[in-house]
């Protein structure tokens, strides 16, 4: 009984930590989610929620957006759109949430929605540190590849932009051939771990040139 007991507690408090290891975006229903970490977005909620979840890992994160607030006319909706938003910022174990401006009309929207000021706080209300810039685009606006203007813009090195596998500083490893029998499998496992790390960071196409690499060795 005691170790059924044990178990249990157990089990609780491990998935009391998946609980909370990771960030939550409560995502209103005037943002659009554009992109997350260079995939498509996927939101937890009901389809007329006016709030979904964007659940991230945590750490740093990237994502983008638009924000779309609009005004009811009787049986008419004017929106009016953001430029679209690309920021990063490091979080963990909490739940955000967007501040936005509340326009009192459409003539204030139509002004201001360009430059619209914008923040993601916290639980206590404390707005985090995000580093954020427009992501534009001349010329026609539908169909837009997000990830591909992601991947683009993380290369220019962006004041948003985050570190692809490509672009990384190189990392250089204590040499193995002469360390002692127990340094040098540390090194050889320290190894494998980045290699593992930086792989599962690459985009499709650095993985396809990284497995064709090593398939020519």
């Amino acid at each position: 009984m005691k170790k059924i007991k044990a178990l249990s507690l157990l089990s609780a408090l491990t998935l009391s930590t998946f609980a909370f290891a990771d960030v939550t975006i409560k995502v209103p229903d005037t943002i659009e989610i554009l992109n997350a970490n260079g995939e498509k977005a996927s939101l937890d909620g009901g389809f007329f929620s006016a709030t979904k979840d964007l659940t991230l890992p945590d750490g740093e994160n990237q994502i983008v957006f638009r924000y779309k607030p609009y005004f009811d006319r009787g049986d008419d909706r004017q929106t009016y759109e953001s430029y679209a938003v690309i920021t990063k910022f490091n979080a963990a174990d909490t739940e955000l949430t967007f501040e936005l401006p509340q326009y009192r009309n459409q003539k204030e929207a139509e002004r201001d929605i360009k430059n619209f000021e914008w923040a993601l706080v916290d639980q206590n209300g404390d707005a985090i540190e995000v580093k954020k810039d427009n992501l534009i685009k001349d010329g026609m606006q539908i169909g837009r590849d997000f990830p591909q203007e992601v991947r683009e813009y993380n290369r220019a090195g962006g004041v948003a932009a985050v570190a692809i596998a490509g672009t990384a500083m190189p990392v250089t490893l204590p040499a193995i051939k002469d360390q002692p029998k127990g340094e040098a499998t540390a090194s050889a496992s320290a190894a494998e771990e980045m290699l593992h790390f930086w792989y599962e960071k690459a985009d499709a196409e650095t993985k396809a040139r990284f497995k064709a690499f090593v398939n020519q060795q």
